[in-house]
């Protein structure tokens, strides 16, 4: 059972981390890379988040099937408002 748990929350974790990205980007925030050093970055953001957003369906669908009975716990904590 204890390798279930760690399945568990091992795509847990994941999702939660692709959910935070895709929310940073969705919140203005960008990702610019270049193909070189010399070569000028290209904006890929909405390439990134189309990715991340299928990347975020597959993991709580794949959750969804192998854990049922916890597959709708909020997976996503709030964020802290300050410190």
């Amino acid at each position: 059972m204890a390798g279930n748990s760690d399945y568990y929350i091992e795509i847990t974790t994941r999702l939660r981390s692709v959910q935070s990205f895709c929310d940073f980007l969705s919140r203005g925030g960008s990702v610019r890379v270049a193909s070189t050093d010399a070569a000028p970055f290209t904006d890929v953001t909405a390439d990134l988040l189309n990715r991340n957003r299928a990347e975020e369906e597959r993991l709580t669908a794949l959750r969804r099937h192998l854990f049922p009975d916890r597959a709708d716990e909020d997976v996503a904590p709030p964020l802290y408002d300050h410190h």
